[in-house]
């Protein structure tokens, strides 16, 4: 039975549409895969890459496409825009910095142990076959210093699992220092290819312009691939609380010094802009005076709403010595969940919300949690994997094998 070809929209500037197109069909891995192209006249003409992402809107309202791929955009609004389509249409999207791939010697991937983690894997260890170079891991931690949010980094098991998984072999570089863009630029060697993820939800719709990835493409003089993937169906607390989003073993009495830890949290792994400091405590706040968000059960759930935002952004502080929340029995709050969310109505949020009540109302669960002493346990009492449905996976015919010539 002949398969269906894959639709993909490509967008390229003149004179980058061969290597657009050569990096396309390394993902495209049947002949007969149908590409919808693109093609911006001059990335230097005010507008073109605006007029292009609103050709690929209006393509993808007429076609099924199964993928984006584009060249690393200039404006960062077009950029965006671009990004959000993929988003809300459920599509992977793939963004390159055009390089001659002969010059490629390693393919880096910096990882925040994100929710994308398993895609940007995959995209580095199929650029890396094609390629015929090795794939590196690249962690940053930040300078030490007296912040009390601040804990010990921890093995991620969850990453050992994916290079495990999917049959690669890595080596690990580490780096550090107070600039992540500045760090991850000083640890790059001239030949390396730089994969990272999308910025998440809210840095997508409040601006894509000083976020993660555009603070690399400013800094790294590399060839690099960004990644976008589509948000699981499944209400997951693994892909809302990654990396160090938990924060076990803190120690604070006062609400307001616990909610500006927490607040501080989600703008260390870029989840809010880092100017939104006092606006974020500020909502939080005025919400706990509307009426406590503690729970009968050591837990609370502030909450901050945002207009324009989609999606939720979440970060968890463990208190084992309590603090004054304001719950109704007068009990210690121990679990504090800081939750962003879209303003007005929002099924996501209810949903989170939903799941998180129901694990905390379990004497088991907050004991556990107590015990935990890093994030990487935590998440494992919150969300047991025995609990997660069957993985959802990018369209199956891009894990499809290549076939091998058949022997002489």
């Amino acid at each position: 039975m002949k398969l269906p070809p894959i639709q993909m929209a490509v967008l390229a500037s003149c004179g980058s549409e061969e290597d657009i197109f050569a990096y396309a069909n390394s993902l495209t891995i049947r002949s007969e895969a149908q590409c919808h192209s693109i093609f911006v006249p001059s990335f230097a003409v005010p507008g073109d890459e605006t007029r292009a992402v609103t050709e690929t809107r209006q393509l993808a309202k007429s076609t099924k496409l199964d993928l984006i791929i584009s060249e690393w955009l200039d404006d960062t609004r077009a950029m965006q825009d671009l990004i959000h389509l993929a988003q809300e249409r459920g599509l992977p999207a793939v963004f390159l910095r055009v390089v001659d791939a002969s010059k490629i010697g390693r393919i880096v991937v910096a990882t925040g142990r994100g929710p994308n983690l398993y895609e940007q894997m995959w995209l580095a260890r199929e650029t890396a076959a094609g390629l015929g170079v090795p794939v590196n891991i690249l962690h940053w931690t930040a300078t030490r210093d007296c912040d009390p949010c601040n804990d010990p980094e921890d093995d991620d098991p969850l990453e050992k699992m994916c290079v495990r998984m999917l049959g690669m072999q890595v080596k690990t570089i580490q780096c550090n220092g107070p600039d992540f863009a500045a760090s991850i630029a000083g640890s790059l060697r001239p030949d390396d290819l730089l994969v990272i993820g999308a910025p998440s939800p809210l840095r997508l719709v409040a601006d894509f312009a000083d976020s993660l990835p555009d603070q690399l493409a400013k800094a790294v003089p590399n060839p690099m691939l960004l990644l976008s993937s589509p948000p699981l169906a499944h209400t997951s607390l693994r892909r809302l609380l990654w990396g160090r989003l938990i924060k076990p073993r803190l120690h604070s009495r006062a609400k307001t010094v616990a909610l500006k830890c927490l607040v501080d949290n989600l703008i260390r792994h870029n989840q809010l802009p880092s100017d939104s400091k006092v606006d974020m405590l500020g909502r939080a706040l005025k919400r706990e005076q509307i009426s406590s968000t503690a729970m009968d059960c050591e837990t609370a759930i502030p909450h901050v709403e945002l207009p324009g935002f989609s999606g939720v952004a979440a970060t968890l502080g463990i208190f084992p010595d309590g603090i004054d929340f304001g719950s109704e029995d007068g009990t210690p709050t121990r679990f504090v969940f800081l939750l962003v969310t879209p303003e007005g109505f929002s099924n996501e949020y209810l949903s989170v919300l939903s799941k998180i009540s129901k694990r905390m109302l379990n004497p088991a669960v907050r004991k556990a949690l107590l015990a935990c002493k890093t994030a990487a346990e935590a998440i494992e009492i919150l969300e047991p994997r025995k609990d997660l449905p069957p993985k959802q996976s990018w369209p199956k015919a891009y894990f499809t094998p290549k076939p091998k010539p058949a022997a002489v």
